[in-house]
């Protein structure tokens, strides 16, 4: 089932869990493992350690997706964009994101043709992304200010109304605090903070 619940601008799904599930097709078993990955090195990690558990499988395709720009997919062997890309197909459906999903298939003695191929890995994906709990998370930037102790009230009041959060503080001769803000907001807060406090508080934003 796809995700239906809406998200903010900042927000995406991603697995709360690894979970496994098997599908047979003409005798052939195709099993599905999808793994939670914070990189492209955690899903190739994740990627090699299947591949060797399933040493002894006719193929292991997967597709992985961890945002917008990072991507991947591979029919390992099967024949060109019948595996790899039907499961990438079935992850972006349900707009996952930080997702490996693996389709390991032991061949069962029949062929099923390319559309037979497309049909059973994009099947097996689908039936276990149906089975994935999601879970929201946000995409998040950071900022450094520094301000003198009158301006405590303006900045704590500001940055409940962006929804942001409070990293890291320090309170020596001036306060100096790391924010944490959905990124979309970023540039609206430090331009409204800069104005309500006619430029009193420095600022230095930087990329998550």
């Amino acid at each position: 089932m796809k995700n239906i619940q809406t998200l903010k601008t900042d927000d995406y799904w991603v697995p709360s869990k690894k979970i496994q599930d098997e599908l047979k097709v003409k005798g052939s078993r195709f099993i599905c493992t999808i793994i939670p990955c914070l990189s492209k090195e955690d899903a190739e990690r994740e990627y090699a350690e299947l591949k060797k558990k399933y040493y002894d499988a006719t193929h292991n395709c997967f597709a992985w997706r961890i945002d917008d720009l990072n991507w991947r997919y591979s029919d390992d062997g099967e024949p060109s964009g019948t595996a790899g890309k039907p499961i990438l197909q079935a992850v972006d459906a349900r707009e996952f994101k930080e997702i490996l999903c693996v389709v390991t298939r032991y061949f069962g003695g029949t062929k099923l043709g390319t559309g037979g191929l497309i049909r059973a890995y994009g099947d097996a994906a689908v039936q276990a992304l149906d089975l994935v709990k999601p879970k929201i998370k946000t995409l998040w930037a950071t900022v450094d200010i520094r301000y003198d102790y009158a301006l405590e009230n303006l900045l704590r009041k500001t940055l409940a109304e962006y929804n942001g959060k409070l990293v890291n503080s320090n309170y020596d001769d001036a306060v100096e605090m790391q924010l944490a803000l959905p990124r979309s907001l970023l540039k609206d807060f430090c331009t409204k903070l800069s104005e309500l406090s006619n430029s009193q508080i420095k600022i230095n934003s930087k990329k998550e």
